[in-house]
């Protein structure tokens, strides 16, 4: 998978870009089942697994001339093909692959399948189910911008649900009560992209282990373990981190309180 640094963003600030804002019209396919021979199991195994595929193309201006037909032509692309493009190549992968370059190889599929439709941008997103101990699985994410390619690399751990002592009431103080948490980790280097089993532990271990009145102390508290003991390589030092935690069972007629920071790795 390519790597040039200067090209590669926050997901936000990709989203942001001007190219993205002129958009009009996306096409998508959410969620096409796959086995890959990528990724890790949740205990850091490389194994081959179930995925769910998602792509989204942007394009650069409305496909009117298809509607107005009602006929599929080049302001479109053709979403069957598209899906059935995709499910080939991911059968016939030879040999291993990390997560990041499969993402980087369906980004090239879905381009070349697009043909000469305008394309303002791709993104594929690969989903875990089984990417999780004690949440709904992970998900490793890029966007490339084009011609300007410009990028973004996201992973994402998905409402890990850990037991916790937390709340300022003194019931509170008695029993564990669940938390769920939410990471998405922008810039990761190419070398960290099947990390989520690690990302997730670490996590893990700090929150079952806390006591804390606040969930903004508890929050902090995760962010200051992650920059200690998981971002601990130079090549993480333009990664950022938006951490989510919300208490289910806190208010009864909500469905949670929730708490978000965005925290660069390095300060």
């Amino acid at each position: 998978m390519s790597s040039d640094t200067g090209k590669v963003l926050s997901k936000t600030v990709w989203q942001a870009q001007p190219a993205q804002i002129a958009v009009t019209d996306k096409i998508i396919v959410r969620n096409l089942q796959a086995s890959v021979d990528a990724g890790v199991d949740v205990w850091g195994r490389p194994r081959k697994q179930r995925a769910l595929l998602t792509v989204s193309l942007s394009l650069t201006k409305p496909f009117d001339s298809a509607a107005q037909a009602d006929a599929l032509d080049d302001s479109t692309v053709h979403y069957g093909v598209l899906s059935k493009a995709i499910q080939a190549h991911v059968d016939s992968q030879a040999g291993r692959l990390g997560t990041g370059q499969l993402a980087q190889d369906i980004f090239d599929v879905v381009r070349n399948t697009a043909g000469v439709t305008p394309l303002a941008s791709i993104e594929v997103a690969i989903f875990y189910p089984k990417g999780s101990m004690f949440g709904d699985g992970a998900e490793f994410s890029l966007g490339r911008s084009l011609p300007e390619e410009k990028m973004y690399i996201q992973l994402h751990v998905r409402n890990v649900r850990i037991p916790c002592l937390i709340g300022v009431n003194a019931n509170e103080r008695q029993q564990k009560q669940p938390v769920i948490v939410n990471l998405w980790v922008d810039c990761l280097a190419a070398h960290r992209h099947d990390d989520y089993q690690k990302l997730e532990t670490i996590v893990f271990d700090v929150v079952s282990s806390s006591s804390f009145e606040t969930l903004e102390s508890l929050t902090t508290t995760v962010m200051d373990h992650l920059r200690s003991n998981f971002f601990t390589d130079t090549s993480d030092d333009r990664s950022s981190v938006r951490l989510q935690i919300e208490k289910p069972h806190a208010v009864p007629a909500a469905d949670a309180p929730v708490i978000e920071i965005v925290r660069p790795v390095r300060v």
